[in-house]
């Protein structure tokens, strides 16, 4: 198993994002889970999960997941959401393309962060 961790911390809000494969099969689910440790949960208008394939003449979003922060499993200071995403088609890249996982969180002040990492889909070969 390939499993990371993405860490961003913003406005006293500190965001994880744990991947517990990024090696998918078909067949297979993209798994995972955002830890949100904050002051105020009102500060969070949403986080958005998003796929996309990224080449050296730009990247395209193929899959999003958006999340809103109220109302999940409470660990002492910490807020956990699980998430799911159902690779497809849409997941198979090119020689020159990779694929990107990306959590954006946006703020109720206009304001937000980002980070990413690459993850790769293999479709089943049908020989």
């Amino acid at each position: 198993m390939n499993k990371w961790l993405i860490k961003m911390e913003h406005n006293g809000v500190k965001v994880e994002t744990v991947i517990e494969k990024t090696d998918i099969l078909e067949g297979e689910t993209l798994t995972g889970s955002l830890y949100i440790n904050f002051v105020e949960e009102e500060m969070i208008d949403v986080i958005s999960l998003q796929v996309y394939r990224a080449s050296s003449t730009g990247h395209v979003l193929i899959d999003k997941h958006s999340v809103e922060p109220i109302g999940n499993i409470h660990s002492k200071d910490t807020e956990i959401i699980s998430f799911e995403l159902i690779p497809d088609e849409r997941w198979v890249c090119q020689p020159d393309e990779r694929l990107v996982f990306k959590t954006l969180v946006q703020f109720l002040d206009g304001s937000e962060c980002d980070d990413e990492g690459i993850i790769s889909y293999e479709p089943a070969s049908y020989t």
